[in-house]
């Protein structure tokens, strides 16, 4: 096999990463046309090695876990949808190609993808099934030399621009399903719709309608039973939403302080109302959270390794992170006034901030859906510990141990007694805060991966203070679910100890 060498691979990664993010500015929200990326913006990102990282060594990449993180953090604090681009081409394409690819496969699309402005995407989701994977009508017959797909997809990244796809179908006799690269200029991808999507502009939305044929070694190689390997796919994705909040909220932070520190209020500034400081400050804890799920991905998780044993952490940082960055782009556009609601506006980025974060809690499987899968994955391991008191599980359970300390003081007795769908929910959303603290303890005792990284000592257990008063609020929502659904008497049976929650945590304790 002969590959050109890029000069790109000799870099550290130090003088990589340093070398994307000083010459990426032409690309930040604020400039980039609300559009497709054009080719033309492509190849330049190419040119700065955007796919190395995700690219074995073998075939001229990098090859490296911790840059692609670090690729999809610095891309997003500059324009979160090309942090969405930059991962589902790199987590959802290249590293299933690279784990599951046949040998001539690989040679073919790393070729591609080193030389070339190309586009990579994964087809799921379709119209009739939803999240609900299982019912997809998408189908695959042998057919001799060939595969042959038929069916249809909607809601793809990249629907009309995309060169290469990942496609899973099914058996239609079996309950089995298989996994299939397709190079589109072999035909048979059709985009019939082109969607009008509310946010992520750059990426371009649609309807596919598929009748193709592919080789034999274009198949992957996934062997799980039903949709087990879609499952340790999604992990993969959910996890990186750590490293787009990471970088989105380091981003409005930055610009939530200039624009209360800059915008006049009588003899003063907007900065100096109280109240104001407090959603600044509240953007702030968020941001220190996701930091924290973002070092957390990187420095304890691998791209390069499967991710199956992962479920519960890709679970809760997906729920936990976009939650937070869609609670502050909604306040940085308060904070912005009635210039925050303005498309283009001149001074802001609020408008299409909000837009993009929203759909965050919805794609990879709706928070709700997700918040109830995680709370059974609880459920079942504290049923099968045989221990009985919650509390003592979460200090024993490894995803949720460092929090252990912070929660002594809520009461969390009642959230596991046979619990209704609604608590569930409820409940999954507690387990995010929980497995926040963890990693917020952890961080906290760590050292800084890099300068760009780098956290305040003393913004650690305002960050805890902030995620435990949630875990408060919810325990009281599994009380009200409860008097709403006409279920349970007015009582304090589950309310937490303490009516509210300080920031005097005791990070770093053990």
């Amino acid at each position: 096999m002969s590959v050109s060498r890029n000069p790109l691979v000799d870099l550290d990664s130090a003088e990589f990463l340093d070398n994307f993010q000083r010459n990426i500015d032409e690309f930040d929200s604020a400039r980039l046309p609300q559009e497709p990326l054009s080719r033309e913006s492509l190849r330049k990102l190419v040119e700065l090695g955007i796919y190395l990282p995700a690219i074995p060594r073998e075939y001229g990449g990098r090859e490296s876990h911790r840059e692609m993180c670090e690729v999809i953090e610095i891309m997003s604090e500059r324009n979160l949808p090309l942090g969405m681009y930059t991962m589902i081409v790199t987590v959802l394409f290249l590293r299933n190609v690279a784990a599951s690819g046949d040998d001539a496969l690989k040679e073919e699309v790393f070729d591609d993808f080193v030389n070339n402005p190309v586009i990579g995407g994964l087809a799921f989701t379709e119209p009739s099934s939803g999240s609900n994977l299982a019912r997809m009508q998408t189908t695959y017959h042998d057919d001799g030399d060939t595969y042959r797909i038929t069916g249809t997809k909607h809601w793809q990244a990249f629907s009309e621009q995309a060169d290469w796809w990942i496609i899973c179908a099914k058996h239609p006799e079996r309950k089995e399903f298989a996994y299939f690269a397709h190079k589109r200029s072999d035909g048979g991808f059709a985009t019939t719709e082109v969607y009008d999507s509310l946010g992520l502009k750059n990426l371009g939305y649609g309807l596919n309608t598929l009748d193709l044929r592919v080789p034999r070694h274009y198949r992957l190689t996934k062997n799980r039973e039903h949709l087990g390997d879609a499952a340790e796919i999604l992990c993969a994705s959910r996890f990186s939403k750590a490293a787009m909040a990471s970088g989105f909220l380091r981003r409005l932070n930055t610009e939530a302080v200039r624009q209360v520190s800059t915008r006049k209020i009588g003899d003063g500034t907007l900065h100096d109302i109280d109240y104001v400081r407090y959603k600044v400050n509240r953007i702030k804890q968020n941001y220190v959270v996701c930091n924290a799920l973002y070092r957390q991905l990187m420095l304890a998780e691998n791209y390069y390794t499967d991710l199956e044993n992962s479920m519960f952490a890709s679970l809760a940082t997906k729920v936990l992170a976009s939650e937070l960055m869609l609670e502050s782009a909604i306040d940085y556009q308060q904070l912005c006034g009635g210039e925050g609601y303005r498309m283009g506006a001149p001074d802001n980025i609020a408008a299409y901030a909000l837009l993009d974060a929203r759909v965050y809690t919805v794609f990879d499987g709706t928070n709700d859906l997700l918040c109830q899968h995680l709370a059974n994955l609880f459920l079942r391991q504290f049923q099968q510990s045989g221990l009985r008191s919650p509390l003592e599980f979460i200090g024993r359970f490894a995803y949720l141990e460092d929090a252990f300390l912070h929660l002594t003081d809520i009461n969390l007795s009642h959230i596991v007694d046979a619990p209704s769908q609604d608590k569930i929910v409820i409940l999954g959303r507690i387990l995010s805060r929980i497995y926040g603290i963890s990693t917020l303890q952890k961080s906290s005792r760590s050292a800084t991966p890099s300068t760009r990284l780098a956290v305040d000592d003393a913004d650690y257990p305002k960050a805890i203070a902030v995620l435990k008063n949630e875990i408060v609020s919810l325990v009281n929502e599994c009380e009200l679910a409860g008097r709403l659904a006409g279920t349970q008497a007015a009582s304090d049976a589950i309310r937490p100890h303490a009516a509210m929650i300080t920031a005097d945590s005791k990070v770093g304790m053990h």
